[in-house]
């Protein structure tokens, strides 16, 4: 897993690295990942969100 976070102050635009599980914020100021920035599809987290998959 990469650990070379954006260290920018103030970061003015995004965009995203898309990978199998979800996607990364990307910073595009220095091209690296946003720390915390990932994304997970259809709950893809390990926790059981049946109550708001209920139609």
């Amino acid at each position: 897993m990469c650990n070379d976070y954006c260290k920018c102050e103030n970061v003015k635009s995004i965009t995203t690295e898309e990978c199998e599980f979800g996607y990364w914020e990307i910073c595009c100021q220095c091209g690296k990942r946003i720390e915390d920035g990932f994304h997970y599809y259809n709950h893809y987290d390990g926790e059981d969100h049946d109550d708001i998959d209920i139609f």
